[in-house]
């Protein structure tokens, strides 16, 4: 069965359309190209407790696999994602984070100012990404090997 997958794509900015979601078309695109299936794409504004009010509802509905957020993990005032992924999760894997950045470290240093995290509600995974489109393509590369054995994990279906 595919991994069912959410992705959420977080700012103001990406609601009123005035700037166009690469980043997550390239999530999109790598989630296809692996047979996942995306269930639901949506862009969020920027304020924090309507962001993990629909991350918990989705991730509680029990009918995705994979939230992945997309921007807002910077440190302006308006990047809240990460805060309100502490209202959200229940365990915390930062070494996904920690792959994310390193992998990005290489190109830009300029990654040591992000903030993403990654974690789990119930028996879904949620996974700040990057708003660069070239950062989210090497965030999926580096995630792909460990994500499905995540899922299974979550789930308890893994031998």
């Amino acid at each position: 069965m595919p991994i069912q997958v959410a992705l959420f794509t977080v700012g103001d900015r990406f609601v009123s359309g005035t700037s166009k979601d690469e980043a997550g078309d390239n999530i999109n695109a790598s989630c296809l190209k692996m047979g996942w299936e995306i269930v639901a794409r949506q862009a969020l504004g920027d304020d924090e407790q309507a962001l993990a009010g629909h991350l918990i509802q989705t991730a509680d509905s029990g009918t995705v696999d994979i939230i992945f957020t997309v921007d807002g993990i910077g440190i302006q005032p308006k990047d809240r994602v990460p805060e309100a992924m502490y209202q959200v999760c229940e365990k915390w894997l930062p070494g996904l984070a920690e792959t994310i950045r390193s992998k990005a470290y290489e190109k830009t240093p300029l990654v040591s100012l992000t903030r993403g995290v990654a974690g789990v509600r119930g028996k879904t995974l949620l996974i700040n990404m990057p708003g660069s489109p070239t950062a989210v393509k090497d965030a999926m590369e580096v995630l792909r090997p460990v994500l499905r054995l995540a899922v299974e994990q979550v789930k308890g279906t893994s031998v």
